[in-house]
């Protein structure tokens, strides 16, 4: 595991968290207004999935894990861009989650 890998983890967990415990907060941050009840569930299993990964990823001990990671971080950026495409009122929350999915699929294979 990578210096840059672990603290990709670093990061990736406190966001997971205050996804997962103050989705209302996230989404005025991210919308400008608070979450509605379905927005709240998915900021929520965002967060638990972003903790998740960052805690095995943290144990891994060798390169596959990061880049299973990578994938999965792909996998969220290219549903986010359909979103983006096709939900105007969740343009820019799906937007910001694809950036954010990027920057760490790029993190997870260096």
């Amino acid at each position: 595991m990578t210096t840059r890998a672990t603290t990709l983890e670093v990061v990736r967990a406190p966001l997971g968290l205050t996804e997962l415990l103050l989705p209302n907060q996230v989404a005025e941050h991210l919308l400008g207004h608070p979450a509605d009840a379905r927005e709240r569930i998915f900021i929520r299993i965002l967060g638990a999935r972003h903790l998740l990964q960052a805690v095995i990823l943290l144990m891994a001990k060798d390169r596959i894990a990061h880049r299973i990671g990578a994938v999965v971080d792909v996998i969220h950026a290219g549903t986010m861009v359909a979103v983006a495409a096709t939900d105007p009122r969740r343009k820019t929350s799906a937007t910001v989650n694809a950036a954010i999915a990027v920057v760490f699929a790029g993190g997870e294979t260096r």
